[in-house]
């Protein structure tokens, strides 16, 4: 009997810091956390649209923190090539309009109308539900890709 060959490593285009987000078990995850944090916050406030508009707030500023402001990679394999670039810039190796940048950039939009069409407009503030969508989807534009404003963040 032939032994088997070890697997071959992950090629060296592949970012190891973000292959994981093309599982669509973290997609699972992702919207399971989203929806267990509107639940909760739905038993706190007993409003379930002012709810969606605390997930869409909180959400909006952890995606920006986590994709648009931390750069580089934790991955030892990556030795230093991604050091860089953002997490958003790094998801599927630098090429736009993959499964996985659609996933990440609809999230937002669906809790952005989830947010604004599930309550009284009189108690939620519509005009920060707004930017905070913007500025996430402006944050995504592949033609902001490794540009950076005013040198900040550089």
């Amino acid at each position: 009997m032939a032994a088997l060959a070890p697997p071959l490593p992950p090629p060296a285009t592949t970012c190891q810091n973000t292959n994981w987000l093309d599982s669509p078990g973290v997609w699972v995850w992702y919207l399971s956390v989203i929806g267990l944090s509107w639940l909760a916050l739905t038993a706190i406030t007993s409003d379930s649209g002012l709810a969606w508009t605390y997930v869409h707030l909180v959400h909006g500023v952890a995606s920006y923190w986590l994709l648009h402001w931390t750069k580089g990679s934790f991955a030892p394999e990556d030795q230093g090539r991604y050091g860089s670039l953002t997490l958003w810039e790094q998801v599927d190796n630098e090429m736009y309009g993959t499964s996985t940048r659609k996933f990440l950039t609809a999230v937002p939009l669906g809790l952005f109308v989830l947010a604004t069409h599930g309550t009284d407009f009189r108690k939620q503030p519509l005009g920060l539900n707004f930017l905070v969508v913007l500025v996430l989807l402006i944050a995504k534009l592949p033609a902001l890709h490794k540009v950076r404003f005013f040198g900040i963040g550089a």
